[in-house]
């Protein structure tokens, strides 16, 4: 399968941290690194473009863009600030379970070439009752491992991880590949903002030379939420343009 990758700028790669997010339950990660791409004002520098997307454009400040973005900057992050940079990878669609390993794999590809050395990927679990936002982590490596319980997260010993996530483990394991998988108890049937700000105060630990206030995730938890599920609405194409389904969550 054809994943083009085409970049609106050059950025040095070298030494950096990636975040990757695709939409999962709850759109928790969605909803996390959109605040921290808009928080921190990261660059646009590069897409994922393949005819087995969706054929869609994400309007933002009057400019269509793929749905598929990479944002980057030279950020300190990471253990004691040990990365130099900091890339930010965020989907607009939930990709056809084909396409997955072949995404999986173009991102670890795309990381080894230029020395991208961890990714932290953002999923959501299904909590049919939640009161508080329960926090996991799985790893790929023991490096990532360890990354995870230095920021308190506990290990998840038995379970199951699906979608993108799920494969960038098992693809960086089997690769010895740095992958680390953050993993946080949401609603399924709706946005769930409160439990993006749980996700986005590990993330800050991550960014020790850069603040991210959570405040207004919870402050303003019920519109980020509706303005979330009206876009991704507004988004999915209809059964005339494209024939996959195109759920959330």
């Amino acid at each position: 399968m054809d994943i083009e990758l085409y970049e609106y700028q050059k950025m040095m790669l070298s030494n950096a941290l990636m975040i990757t997010v695709f939409p999962t339950v709850g759109l928790l990660g969605t909803i996390a690194t959109r605040f921290i791409v808009y928080s921190l004002k990261l660059n646009l520098i590069a897409a994922f473009l393949s005819d087995y997307f969706p054929p869609m454009s994400i309007i933002s400040n009057g400019e269509p863009l793929p749905p598929i973005r990479l944002y980057g900057e030279e950020k300190k992050c990471g253990p004691n600030g040990k990365y130099e940079r900091l890339v930010v990878m965020l989907s607009e669609f939930v990709p056809h379970y084909t396409t997955l390993r072949p995404i999986a794999n173009k991102i670890i590809d795309w990381c080894k070439e230029n020395n991208c050395n961890s990714v932290v990927c953002i999923e959501g679990f299904n909590l049919e009752k939640k009161e508080e936002t329960p926090l996991m982590g799985v790893a790929s490596t023991e490096e990532a491992r360890k990354m995870l319980e230095r920021y308190g997260i506990k290990i998840m010993e038995e379970g199951m991880v699906s979608g993108l996530s799920g494969i960038l483990l098992y693809e960086g394991r089997r690769r010895n590949f740095n992958i680390a998988c953050l993993l946080a108890g949401t609603h399924a049937e709706y946005p769930d903002a409160k439990a993006a700000a749980k996700v986005l105060e590990v993330v800050n630990k991550m960014l020790p030379d850069i603040k991210i206030d959570p405040e207004p995730l919870y402050r303003e938890a019920e519109q980020i939420e509706a303005q979330i599920k009206a876009q991704m609405s507004k988004a999915k194409p209809s059964k005339a343009m494209y024939t996959e389904p195109m759920m959330y969550g």
